[in-house]
């Protein structure tokens, strides 16, 4: 009798189990929250309370999300390469960190340690998704997965799934073959109307969305249609990976590979630093680099990009030579240049 009793309880307890969300046919996720899931986590809820109060207090995203530059089977350099490495070939990883922020205070943000992680993909080639592994983020929040066996076709995302909340960042993978040509920005000041605007976003009681250069958006649309790669190459550091990616796939910018700085290098000495690591390490051709401030012209001439394939907005004076873009506008540029230039193939 006692065993019939302890079924028909464990039965009971089934029925009453509240029942799982159906999942989704999606095969890209909007992240950093995109609602219900066409894959199963391998947990949920918080693992520790306190994390718990930070997602509920803190709820903006300040997740981290690694992105791989490199060759076809050849050097590759995480955008956490430290300065005093060069890139290598060693299998991709994916490095982040998992945080949170209020908006009205961008610029600090929370970790959330001993959590779990999980990273997922779209296989287009078998139409499902597939689980690249499991980890927990460490007393910083940050998590790695040092090497899953996957190369994502360059541009396709691989999910950083905080399975907590199912809230998700996105890596990117680029390889470009040596020889491939590519076009450079910078995102303060360039891209967007000033570089005042990053200041106001991070700290705007309400959700604040910087402004645009004039026609910035369809700069990099009119050189991704003629085949050129565009990389993003600022000086914002990692910790404002979420907001900065967030605001370019937002706006409709060309998507791309995020180069942002973390070790405290001046601008130009970072930015020559990642030139060298393209043009020297993987012999890619920079075709057009935009900029806005002194040290971009230096980091151009530094990495010795052409004079007439380096272009200064924003008002800039002293360009040494540069083409500068005027009016606050690329309109004028994109017709006359950009429209002009051979497709990339």
């Amino acid at each position: 009798m006692r065993p019939l009793l302890a079924l028909l309880a464990l039965l009971a307890a089934c029925t009453d189990a509240e029942p799982l969300p159906p999942l989704t046919s999606a095969t890209v996720l909007k992240c950093p929250v995109p609602g219900a899931l066409p894959f199963r986590l391998g947990s949920s809820g918080f693992q520790r309370s306190t994390n718990k109060t930070t997602a509920s207090d803190d709820p903006t995203s300040k997740d981290e999300a690694s992105d791989t530059i490199g060759n076809p089977n050849g050097k590759l350099a995480s955008v956490y390469l430290v300065d005093g490495q060069s890139p290598g070939m060693a299998p991709i990883g994916y490095h982040g960190v998992k945080a949170r922020t209020v908006p009205t205070n961008g610029a600090a943000a929370t970790p959330l340690p001993g959590e779990n992680v999980s990273l997922w993909f779209y296989d287009t080639g078998k139409a499902a998704w597939q689980s690249l592994g499991r980890t927990k983020t460490d007393d910083s929040g940050a998590y790695d997965f040092d090497s899953t066996g996957l190369i994502a076709p360059n541009g396709q995302p691989v999910y950083a799934m905080l399975e907590a909340d199912g809230s998700c960042a996105e890596h990117f993978d680029y390889l470009l073959a040596p020889g491939s040509k590519v076009v450079i920005t910078d995102i303060d000041g360039t891209l967007t109307l000033s570089d005042a605007e990053l200041l106001d976003q991070l700290s705007a009681e309400t959700t604040y969305v910087p402004r645009l250069m004039g026609a910035a958006d369809r700069l990099t649309q009119a050189w991704a249609v003629k085949g050129y790669p565009i990389i993003y190459l600022t000086a914002r550091p990692h910790k404002f990976r979420a907001e900065t990616r967030g605001w370019l796939a937002g706006q409709g910018f060309a998507s791309g590979p995020l180069i942002t700085e973390g070790s405290g290098a001046t601008a130009d000495v970072y930015k020559t630093l990642w030139l060298n690591r393209m043009i020297q390490s993987f012999g890619w051709n920079v075709v057009a680099a935009y900029g806005n401030a002194p040290t971009d012209v230096t980091a151009y001439e530094n990495a010795g990009i052409l004079k007439s394939a380096t272009f200064i907005v924003g008002g800039l004076t002293d360009v040494r030579g540069a083409v500068v873009i005027p009016n606050n506008d690329f309109t004028q540029h994109i017709t006359s240049y950009v429209m002009a230039q051979p497709a990339n193939q």
